[in-house]
């Protein structure tokens, strides 16, 4: 499928989720505050770490190799029943591990037991959502985008319901339960498509694991392991240094402002996650180098346009998502901005690395990425205040795509037919 009908039917799903985070977004900000959104952030960070666990961050994989596999009916079963019982063994013991230590990690990351009960239905929701995505990167490594779009829409608009209400009836502690349930229910959704559309049967998933296929799925575990990891281990460290430095309030208006620049960046990342990773895999040389080109002549465009008039309207946007109690925002929103627009062109490189399983490269610009904006917040917000945590977003993004220019220079900059 073409870049442009990807787009198309990736456009509809992501407007529909955008609108719909919108209402979510308004719902938490009015009735949780900044404070709520604080503790809405380490939530977001737990889940990440524990989702990309639970499938050994194979979901990109998997991805690649059913584009590979699909028209090699052998190798397509072989390789679904290995991949299916990496992630079930994986997540399965992350479900055990977060219920038995439900305590410490409440106290860790929100600080109070209290959302102890809420963590027995995560470490349940961590398998549910595992093998969701295990069969949403079978619909996209086959390519078939309406399927995917046409789920996502559905999960979008059930799942926004479930955090309104609970978020309205029994605010932080409903948001956490609500957000558990949500990654239970994208199971069946996508689970009554499988069993409709069959991309393969179930009795496939029965074959041991193979040795080749492990090893195949264990590079793309390290490289989209890391990526998380360092993005989680860098956000966490900041939102508690601002905490610590200020208030929950400039953490939590941080977090609001990650959230808002979320929502446009997703147009984009999701347009291009059904399209870069299959297309990617199957070229190399100067059809990579022009397929690169050919992606940020579409991107550039589109983020200088959503990113300048976010600016213009900020305002505006920042009290009809979220509330004038995040009118913070607006001291950190332009260079978080100008970060957004270089952001998405380095994560077009970056796919580029995943694509060909350059583990040990791309695990060293993650770990680098976190490293400097680590340093450079606490550098700059020392010397500038709150300020200085989006100056450090835009900096390191800088130097970030500066690095993996040169490291893409005979591919991108130097003429090359191989």
């Amino acid at each position: 499928m073409s870049l442009i009908k990807t787009s198309i039917y990736s456009g509809i799903s992501t407007f529909i989720s955008l609108v719909v985070k919108l209402i979510t977004n308004k719902v938490t900000a009015v009735y949780l505050g900044t404070s709520g959104m604080f503790l809405l952030g380490q939530l977001k960070d737990f889940i990440n770490i524990a989702d990309i666990s639970s499938n050994l961050g194979s979901t990109k994989g998997v991805v690649k190799y059913i584009a590979e596999y699909k028209d090699r009916p052998k190798k397509y079963k072989q390789f679904i029943a290995s991949a299916f019982k990496i992630q079930l063994i994986s997540s399965t013991i992350v479900c055990v591990i977060t219920i038995v230590f439900k305590d410490q990690i409440s106290n860790y990351f929100f600080e109070d037991i209290k959302f102890s009960g809420a963590l027995v239905v995560f470490g349940f929701s961590f398998i549910t959502y595992t093998i969701h995505n295990f069969f949403m990167s079978v619909f996209n490594g086959l390519k078939d985008i309406k399927i995917y779009v046409i789920i996502n829409i559905i999960i979008s608009i059930l799942t926004a319901a479930v955090v309104i209400y609970f978020v309205i009836e029994y605010n932080i502690i409903g948001a956490f339960y609500a957000i558990a349930i949500n990654q239970i229910i994208a199971l069946f959704i996508s689970l009554s498509f499988i069993a409709s559309i069959k991309p393969f049967r179930f009795k496939d998933l029965v074959p041991s694991i193979k040795k080749e296929h492990f090893k195949n799925l264990t590079k793309f575990s390290f490289m989209t392991l890391s990526g998380p990891l360092c993005m989680v281990s860098a956000t966490l460290f900041i939102r508690f240094f601002l905490a610590d430095e200020f208030d929950d309030n400039h953490a939590g208006s941080w977090e609001g402002m990650w959230r808002l620049s979320n929502m446009y960046i997703l147009f984009l990342t999701t347009t291009f996650q059904f399209y870069l990773i299959p297309t990617f895999s199957n070229i190399s040389g100067n059809d990579l180098k022009q397929e690169i080109f050919k992606v940020w002549k579409l991107s550039i465009p589109i983020i200088v346009i959503i990113t300048c008039g976010v600016y213009v309207l900020k305002d505006f946007i920042i009290t009809f998502i979220f509330s004038k109690e995040f009118l913070l925002i607006n001291s950190i929103i332009l260079f978080h901005l100008l970060g957004d627009a270089i952001k998405i062109n380095a994560w077009v490189l970056g796919n580029v690395l995943i694509s060909k399983a350059k583990t040990t490269v791309f695990i060293a610009f993650q770990i680098g990425w976190a490293v400097t904006f680590c340093v450079f917040t606490f550098i700059l917000v020392k010397q500038y205040g709150f300020v200085g945590v989006s100056m450090a977003y835009f900096a390191t993004y800088i130097l970030h795509f500066l690095i993996m220019n040169i490291y893409f220079r005979k591919l991108l900059w130097i003429n090359s037919k191989t």
